[in-house]
């Protein structure tokens, strides 16, 4: 019996020895080749593995943190995304200005009425801003003299010699005159007069059918369309 214990033993520790030299073999991966310490390659340059096989961990994990750089953001920072942005404020420029109309200034007195004296001769009445005013032949009202007056019209003449005729209950037309001028930029029309100015620009003269403004070193003309 002893002799069966020593060699069942010496079968068994024969046994272990085989499982032991198989056991590395049998847990690695198929196709998988566990390196000895002189097949183990020696490490390579860090920028030599970039080159040839493309980037670094190092900077994967940089892109995935900052995949743009960071000025891409600056605006965002710098304004409040949950405003409504302003509009940019239009540049004005007398060509966005088109001539709407001229007309003569009209005077804030009337030709409104007369009397007939028994010689046959005319007083004119004058009504100015709610006041009225008597005025005959060579007579004067305000700052105008009465030169011709009729039953259908009068005839005076301002300060500076210049005539106007003022028709018996008809707006009176001065000298001056008054253009419209329509900015499509802002949709604005503004009413101007000789020596006045639009943004920047001085009106130099206004004549029945154009407007000459001069501004930024230069005279622009602005024609009534036809």
């Amino acid at each position: 019996m002893k002799d069966i214990y020593k060699i069942s033993t010496v079968v068994l520790f024969i046994l272990w020895l085989l499982v032991m030299w198989k056991l590395p073999t049998v847990l690695s991966p198929k196709g998988v080749v566990l390196p000895t310490e002189e097949e183990t390659p020696a490490p390579q340059n860090d920028q030599n593995d970039r080159g040839m096989e493309g980037p670094s961990y190092s900077d994967i994990i940089e892109r995935l943190r900052s995949p743009f750089p960071a000025s891409r953001y600056n605006g965002l920072v710098a304004r409040n995304i949950f405003l409504k942005p302003e509009k940019p404020q239009a540049v004005f420029s007398p060509d966005s200005l088109t001539l709407v109309s001229v007309q003569p200034v009209r005077l804030p007195f009337m030709y409104n009425g007369f009397i007939q004296t028994p010689d046959g001769s005319i007083i004119g009445q004058i009504t100015w801003s709610g006041k009225t005013y008597f005025a005959k032949k060579s007579g004067k009202f305000k700052d105008y003299k009465v030169i011709e007056i009729d039953k259908k019209k009068m005839t005076v003449e301002d300060k500076d010699g210049e005539r106007l005729i003022l028709n018996y209950k008809k707006p009176v037309a001065g000298t001056e005159l008054i253009a419209k001028l329509y900015n499509s930029m802002d949709n604005n029309t503004y009413e101007i007069r000789k020596e006045e100015e639009i943004n920047g620009y001085k009106v130099l003269d206004i004549k029945i059918d154009s407007v000459i403004l001069y501004g930024q070193n230069k005279e622009w003309v602005i024609n009534k369309e036809r």
